[in-house]
Order: structure tokens, then C-alpha cells, then sequence
């Protein structure tokens, strides 16, 4: 179970991390895949700092979490709530803004999955 949950850990890390550096770099360069785009200074300000610092300090803590066995379950549960998280926000907005590109269906489906099996997996850990 450990060594699975080191998996998740570091997989969730990489591809938060790799999101967090393109944002960084270039807003537009993800946000072109679902039609969208930074219009504004102040857009991209919010994108580079939510979507790049964030993500990839997160990033961090996730992998932190992966090599630091007194750190796992922790990690673990941060990435429920940081996956967790999105996946809210992303229903809170399909119930009041309505239905977003279905390409975006996709990341919810990952964000809802990801939450739970972390979540499954820091219960589990933090039981033995």
C-alpha cells in the first residue's frame, strides 16, 4: 500500500507541477486546449499565481510527501483536498454557470478520481 500510494504522490506531482510551469511560462498555452484565453494583465496575474505558483508549491508538497515516509499520509490527504478542491469548484460552476467545453469534463473526472483513491489510500495508511 505504501509503495502505491508513493506512486500516486509522485505521478500527481509531476502533472501538477508540469501545469504550474506552463502557466508560469504562458497562460494561453494550456488555456488555448479548451478555447479560452488570458485577456488581460490582471487575468493573467491571477492564472500565473494560482495555476503557477500554487500549483507547483503544491507540487512540492505532494513530492515531499512521497519521500518522506512520516510525511505520506499527510500528503496524501492534501492531495484529497487539494483534488478534491477543483473538482468542487468545477461542479460549483457547472451548477451556476452551466456546462463548460466537454473537454473540461475530463479534468473533473481526474480531480473526482484522484480525490478519492488519495483519500482511500491516507485512511488505509494512517490505519496500520
Amino acid at each position: 500500500m505504501t509503495l502505491l500510494a508513493r506512486i500516486v504522490l509522485i505521478l500527481n506531482s509531476t502533472l501538477i507541477g508540469l501545469i504550474g510551469l506552463a502557466y508560469l511560462y504562458d497562460p494561453n498555452l494550456l488555456l488555448a486546449n479548451y478555447g479560452l484565453s488570458a485577456d488581460s494583465p490582471g487575468m493573467d496575474n491571477m492564472l500565473r499565481s494560482t495555476y503557477g505558483g500554487l500549483f507547483l508549491a503544491m507540487a512540492g508538497v505532494f513530492a515531499l510527501g512521497a519521500v518522506s515516509a512520516s510525511r505520506l499520509s499527510d500528503g496524501l490527504a492534501l492531495l484529497a483536498l487539494f483534488m478534491g478542491g477543483l473538482a468542487l469548484g468545477r461542479l460549483a460552476s457547472l451548477a451556476m454557470a452551466g456546462a463548460p467545453d466537454p473537454s473540461i469534463n475530463t479534468l473533473l473526472a481526474y480531480e473526482a478520481v484522484a480525490a478519492a483513491i488519495a483519500l482511500f489510500l491516507s485512511r488505509r495508511i494512517r490505519s496500520t
